[in-house]
């Protein structure tokens, strides 16, 4: 079923995507292949980079995508820095979804019918 409004709560290990309209709502998993492991280095640390997080959002997009009909709005939550992270992707690599995503919400994670709650109020 096809849909017109999104909301996709994601950390490093997993995202879930809820589509939904005001009758109904489907949820989507996407797991990340290779969760970052939280490291403390000691010393010269070096130019390290950190994972490549592109197949996950791209994971990611695409079940926002293929759930979304007419896109009305959508928006972005989580813990900042992967929220951050997922939006500066889309903003680069979705040109049509970016245009249409609402301001995101940094929130550690909710359970399911409060994390729905929240973007039904803020997208409709």
């Amino acid at each position: 079923m096809t849909h017109n409004h999104a909301v996709v709560w994601l950390d490093a290990r997993e995202a879930k995507v809820f589509s939904f309209d005001a009758d109904d709502v489907d949820k989507k998993r996407v797991k990340a292949d290779a969760p970052r492991k939280h490291v403390r280095h000691s010393g010269n640390v070096g130019a390290g980079k950190g994972r490549d997080n592109r197949e996950y959002f791209e994971a990611i997009l695409a079940e926002v995508e293929a759930t979304l009909d007419d896109v009305d709005g959508w928006m972005i939550t989580g813990p900042d820095g992967a929220r951050q992270d997922f939006e500066k992707y889309v903003r680069g690599h979705a040109e049509l979804l970016a245009g249409k995503l609402g301001k995101g919400e940094v929130m550690e994670q909710l359970d399911d019918a409060k994390l729905l709650d929240m973007a039904r109020r803020r997208l409709n």
